[in-house]
């Protein structure tokens, strides 16, 4: 019986190649009802999953653009703005590395209430590209506060980071709004907003001191901490 059990085992076995057939036969029936419903029955997430399908499995950058780009433009769906937007910016497209059309489909992603498009909008305005797109903080900030409304909470953090600090002389403090965008992007699980709050408490900036407070947002941040430091997960 142990020979039979042994037979029945080795049959078994999954190769290599059996498991490659089975990866190509899932991908092509995943890639065959996104089709489906993104060209058929016309569902927008369907179009942006079908996108991010040819990305991910087909590494098919000019596919993957057209349909994106369609989805943008007419269907207006955000979330493929953004997507077309981060391809242009990291030579993901079609065509070489273009940081204005980049901003252009943060901006139109933002406007389809995409609060990672304001975010990443407003961090061109922050870095700035050299020939094309000059510093402007006080613009940052608005992409910031329009990307925190939305509940993006990178947003929130880099917004509070302007407010609080002020970098440059044209930017204007305000630590009442720091500490309510630092309080949202905390209860969303970024690590540095909380000890930014637990900071602002223990040191009376824009609150009155409150020891208790500065506290709480310490404990808060200590399950959020990750190998890198940043919880900005």
């Amino acid at each position: 019986m142990g020979s039979v059990f042994a037979k029945k085992s080795a049959d078994s076995v999954i190769t290599p190649e059996q498991q490659l057939q089975e990866r190509k036969e899932y991908a092509d029936n995943l890639r065959a009802q996104l089709s489906h419903k993104c060209h058929k029955e016309n569902n927008l997430d369907a179009c942006h999953a079908l996108g991010e399908f040819f990305l991910a499995f087909d590494k098919n950058k000019a596919m993957a653009g057209e349909v994106l780009r369609k989805n943008c433009h007419a269907g207006e769906h955000g979330e493929s703005c953004l997507l077309l937007g981060q391809m242009h910016l990291s030579y993901q497209g079609e065509q070489d590395r273009d940081v204005k059309t980049a901003m252009e489909h943060f901006q139109k992603a933002c406007m389809f209430k995409v609060g990672g498009g304001c975010t990443m909008a407003g961090i061109m305005h922050g870095m700035g590209i050299d020939g094309v797109l000059p510093v402007d903080l006080n613009a940052a900030s608005d992409e910031f506060i329009k990307g925190c409304d939305l509940g993006d909470k990178v947003g929130c953090f880099q917004g509070g980071m302007i407010a609080r600090y002020a970098p440059t002389p044209e930017v204007v403090a305000d630590f009442k709004r720091a500490i309510k965008m630092f309080t949202l992007a905390c209860e969303k699980g970024s690590l540095l907003s909380c000890r930014e709050v637990a900071s602002m408490y223990e040191d009376g900036v824009g609150v009155p001191v409150n020891a208790v407070k500065a506290h709480e947002y310490h404990e808060k941040s200590l399950p959020m901490f990750r190998t890198d430091g940043t919880g900005q997960k």
